[in-house]
């Protein structure tokens, strides 16, 4: 395979545009492929012509299992014409036999039936993969998706039929009066019980090769698109168009690199002459004589050395100035460091507290309206799960669910004293009550949720549900533990 000699372009495409490209090949070389195509069913006509006599829906049952060695001399032939090579007569004819006898248990007895042999026959074809490497290349190629095999495949299937109907219909246009009488009879007359009855030859003859034509076309053009599925996954996954890209520029580079060389190699030769006087007679030039100057700048880093040399000497070599320095030095940054320690832990005592969840303080006001509705003691009855149950019969199912609601954020404010706004919403409740990890905060959640139903959704609960809620009501009366 030259990829450098392909004759399409080579870009990943969507599935359908892959269809339209493997149809394009197909209509460019379109006669060639269908004498490709009758060549490969060559045996299926020759074994029908002996059917034919005997059983004429044998013969035509025969011609169609043969249409996948058709295939495969269409695909080779499209894959030889892809990438610059154009195969001719005598190439099909040795290529023929090993479309016929290549695995032909696999291929005419499994695979047969397949939606997929548009694309797994090139695997096998033109890559020569078996067993485990094949069934891995198959999965590979079909990773981006095989609906438009699926769909190709029905497509097949309606086109040969709708084909076959219209072509028949365009014969019987044409037939005299007297043999479409003899047809329509023969019509009228057959059924499964008489499959064995002799239909008039010239019908048979007819359905035949209605139905060769028809499979011919349709299965050139179905190997076509499936060949350009092949040829766009494979560019998706191996990159074959930025690899024809890098090797055109490569060529073009090329060129330009034998030209450098060349004219390279005339300069080399020009200067090659004199190039010892050359080069003493361009040093000699006083541009390039060199001027040298030495400053020694005294460092900040030196005099930190000497001081620590000094201080780790304890005095004995690098002198007493350099030795008290160091250790005042030394002592500075001790303390230094650690008076910002003490600072930062000062500065920020409040995060070494223990957390306090979310319970407020004592300096803090309770809240005594949250979301529009009074959540005191006062404004509760002495028994909320009593005044609910009762509200919830009468049918004041609103009034219900928000007394049983203000009674639990009543509660959740005064006794284990969560910390919940007046600007707070029933989410924001709900997660305050989460966050301070108490044992009520299961019933709480399931109050908010039918609450907030009925409130906002217009989502009125079941008896069942309501009963439930005050039943298992853990709040005690009027709010109180």
């Amino acid at each position: 395979m030259r990829i450098e000699a392909v004759t399409a372009e080579l870009r990943p495409r969507s599935d359908w545009e892959a269809v339209d490209l493997g149809l394009a090949l197909v209509r460019r070389d379109f006669s060639r492929l269908i004498g490709a195509w009758w060549l490969g069913m060559l045996p299926a006509l020759l074994v029908g012509a002996g059917l034919w006599f005997l059983h004429p829906v044998f013969s035509m049952l025969f011609f169609w299992w043969w249409v996948p060695v058709g295939s495969r001399l269409v695909l080779f032939r499209l894959s030889r014409v892809l990438f610059g090579d154009r195969p001719g007569w005598r190439d099909l004819l040795r290529e023929l036999p090993r479309a016929m006898l290549r695995r032909f248990g696999h291929r005419m007895l499994l695979a047969r039936f397949s939606p997929w042999r548009p694309l797994t026959m090139a695997v096998e074809d033109l890559e020569g993969l078996r067993g485990k490497n094949y069934r891995l290349r198959c999965r590979t190629l079909m990773r981006r998706g095989d609906s438009s095999l699926i769909l190709i495949f029905f497509w097949r299937l309606g086109l040969v039929a709708w084909l076959l109907v219209a072509l028949i219909s365009t014969v019987v246009l044409f037939l005299p009066e007297a043999v479409r009488l003899e047809w329509a009879e023969y019509f009228q007359t057959w059924s499964d019980s008489s499959v064995d009855s002799v239909a008039p030859a010239g019908m048979a003859s007819t359905w035949l090769v209605c139905a060769a034509a028809v499979m011919c076309l349709t299965d050139v053009f179905a190997t076509g698109a499936g060949f350009g599925i092949y040829v766009n996954h494979r560019t998706w996954i191996e990159g074959w168009d930025v690899e024809l890209a890098f090797r055109r520029i490569s060529a073009r580079l090329a060129k330009v690199a034998v030209m450098l060389l060349l004219a390279f190699s005339g300069i080399d030769r020009l200067g090659a002459q004199e190039p010892q006087e050359t080069i003493e007679r361009v040093l000699a030039d006083p541009a390039f004589e060199v001027h040298t100057k030495t400053t020694r700048t005294p460092e900040l880093w030196d005099w930190v050395k000497r001081l620590f040399d000094g201080l780790g000497s304890g005095g004995r070599t690098g002198g007493g100035v350099f030795s008290a320095l160091g250790w005042v030095l030394l002592v500075s940054v001790i303390v230094l460091g650690i008076a910002g320690l003490v600072w930062l832990g000062y500065r920020y005592r409040h995060v070494f507290k223990p957390p306090t969840g979310a319970r407020i303080g004592p300096s803090r006001p309770q809240a005594r309206v949250v979301m529009g509705m009074e959540v005191t003691g006062a404004s509760l009855p002495d028994d909320i799960t009593a005044a609910a149950l009762a509200a919830w019969r009468e049918g004041r199912g609103h009034e219900a669910l928000a007394l049983l609601y203000r009674g639990a954020i009543s509660w959740m404010i005064r006794v284990p004293r969560v910390e919940i706004a007046e600007s707070d919403t029933e989410m924001d409740c709900l997660r305050r009550v989460k966050g301070a990890s108490l044992v009520e905060a299961g019933y709480f959640e399931q109050l908010t949720e039918v609450w907030s139903r009925l409130a906002y959704a217009r989502r009125v609960p079941d008896d069942a549900v309501v009963e439930g809620l005050v039943s298992r009501w853990p709040f005690g009366k009027g709010g109180s533990a």
